[in-house]
């Protein structure tokens, strides 16, 4: 982590120096926002009608745990105006503090505000117990997105006023689709016949808790299962009849394929930095109606 934090800061400092040429401050590029992760560029999308430059620093296909942004990206992420985060993805609680020097100016909209956030399982170091880190996957519950979107739409309005009419109008359509994701999300967890899965990295775990199904992670902590932890859920997954593993595309599929060979159950990819999030929560709403239907 301490070397994650020297590299960040390093970027930092090079973004801010390509701001002078000479004595000259450098003009700032005006109608820039940066977002974490490009489900996030989706709404800004739709509520600006696509009006303005948007800098996702964590790109799809990318882990946002191990994901360092680029000189280009973090150019681009000192020249905004507003940045939306997620809270606390890894590269973010690496560098915001020096952010905030480096951008005073920048309007900073924390989504993580006044969610009821979730803590991994505790960690056991032999001597001494500790809580887990916080999961950052907020996104991933259409029922905390709901709670996120007014304070989206307020960020835009504050920092682009005269964009308020376009964010105005295109809110109510947003809401709507937000709000039917979430009905049928509830309409179908209440008539699974199934309600445990297992996942590689726990992407899900705001989403099982708001519609009442449970999770089961393969990895721990951000690491790769023990051998002990492996043979445990290898166990658990045959006992309980566990009919799907999720794995994303970002991620070591080698570790689901062993489970999943020896429970019978299904390798399934789903794609939580997927751009459309209407698109991404439909599709998993189709896939839990096949495996846990």
């Amino acid at each position: 982590m301490k070397s994650k934090k020297l590299l960040f800061a390093g970027l930092l400092i090079m973004a801010v120096g390509y701001t002078f040429t000479g004595c000259e401050r450098r003009e700032r590029p005006e109608n820039i926002t940066s977002v974490s992760i490009a489900p996030m560029k989706y709404f800004v999308d739709r509520l600006t009608g696509e009006a303005i430059d948007v800098n996702i620093m964590v790109p799809q296909g990318a882990s946002h745990g191990t994901y360092s942004p680029s000189a280009a990206q973090m150019q681009k992420l000192s020249d905004s105006e507003l940045y939306i985060r997620i809270g606390y993805l890894g590269y973010e609680q690496a560098f915001i503090r020096r952010l905030k020097q480096l951008n005073p100016s920048m309007k900073e909209v924390n989504l993580s505000d006044g969610v009821e956030l979730i803590r991994g399982e505790l960690i056991d170091h032999g001597d001494h117990v500790h809580e887990g880190g916080i999961d950052p996957h907020i996104w991933m519950s259409p029922k905390v997105m709901l709670y996120l979107l007014p304070a989206i739409k307020n960020g835009l309005i504050e920092v682009y006023p005269h964009l308020e009419e376009t964010i105005v109008t295109n809110y109510p359509s947003l809401l709507e689709d937000v709000e039917r994701v979430h009905a049928e999300m509830e309409t179908l967890t209440q008539t699974l016949g199934k309600r445990r899965f297992m996942i590689f990295h726990p992407a899900l775990t705001y989403l099982a808790r708001d519609y009442n199904l449970e999770q089961v992670s393969i990895e721990f902590e951000g690491k790769e299962p023990s051998p002990a932890r492996l043979s445990r859920l290898i166990r658990e997954a045959s006992a309980d009849k566990i009919p799907v593993i999720f794995i994303q595309e970002e991620y070591d599929v080698r570790n689901a394929n062993l489970v999943a060979a020896e429970t019978g159950a299904e390798v399934v990819t789903i794609n939580p930095m997927e751009y459309n999030w209407v698109r991404s929560m439909e599709e998993l709403m189709s896939i839990f109606e096949v495996y846990l239907k």
